[in-house]
């Protein structure tokens, strides 16, 4: 049988197959369809310091070859991730990587310190690019400087596998990932969502409350 394992840094996976954080939830939801341990890793949906309630609905639209989402990192906090979620998923074997954002730096941080304590997570995943909220997000991942700044403060908070996640709506993409590497990062996510928008012909009216959201398939 062919050798499929890889490493990210002292990050070592049986194969090279990850989901996408936020497409595949906290994992455990799909383990009736596969064997999730099949998988190399499993990035799960966005942690945030403090819970956050996400973006009012609408905030899905279906496209003819994929969706527009503007969800808004909506979940109930790293306290409760490690209070509930984390006793749930920790004995999956396979690599459970958190997919951390915040609204500031410091928040970033002290979320990336929360859960550098918890063992069976050999990895996060710095969201510094998602494009449906209004503070922090891709605001940090727009420029080198901001990446640079938040990868940074992190990098010497948190000691285990750092991977950063890029946007693809910047200039030049390469300028931004070589200023997460210098800063820290083990690697790069490439890529989140593309900024999109969806019209109601009748209405006259974006479709999203957010006007527009993220843009992901083909």
């Amino acid at each position: 049988m062919a050798d499929l394992s890889v490493n990210i840094g002292e990050l070592q996976m049986k194969n090279p197959v990850m989901t996408a954080s936020g497409t595949f939830g906290y994992g455990e939801e799909f383990s009736d369809f596969i064997d999730i341990a099949r998988i190399g890793g499993i990035i799960v949906k966005g942690t945030t310091l403090h819970k956050r309630e996400g973006n009012p609905y609408p905030r899905m639209a279906e496209t003819p070859s994929g969706m527009l989402n503007a969800v808004g990192l909506q979940n109930k906090g790293v306290d409760y991730f490690v209070e509930h979620i984390y006793p749930r998923i920790k004995d999956i074997q396979t690599n459970m990587i958190v997919n951390v954002s915040g609204s500031a730096v410091e928040d970033y941080v002290k979320t990336a310190e929360i859960i550098n304590e918890l063992d069976k997570i050999p990895a996060i995943e710095l969201n510094i690019s998602c494009p449906n909220v209004k503070q922090g997000g891709m605001a940090f991942g727009v420029s080198a400087k901001g990446a640079a700044e938040v990868v940074k403060a992190v990098r010497s908070a948190y000691k285990k596998t750092l991977i950063v996640k890029l946007s693809p709506n910047v200039t030049d993409i390469t300028e931004i990932a070589r200023a997460a590497e210098e800063s820290g990062a083990d690697s790069v996510s490439l890529i989140n969502t593309l900024l999109g928008m969806a019209i109601d012909a009748e209405r006259r009216r974006p479709i999203l409350s957010t006007v527009t959201g993220g843009m992901s398939g083909a």
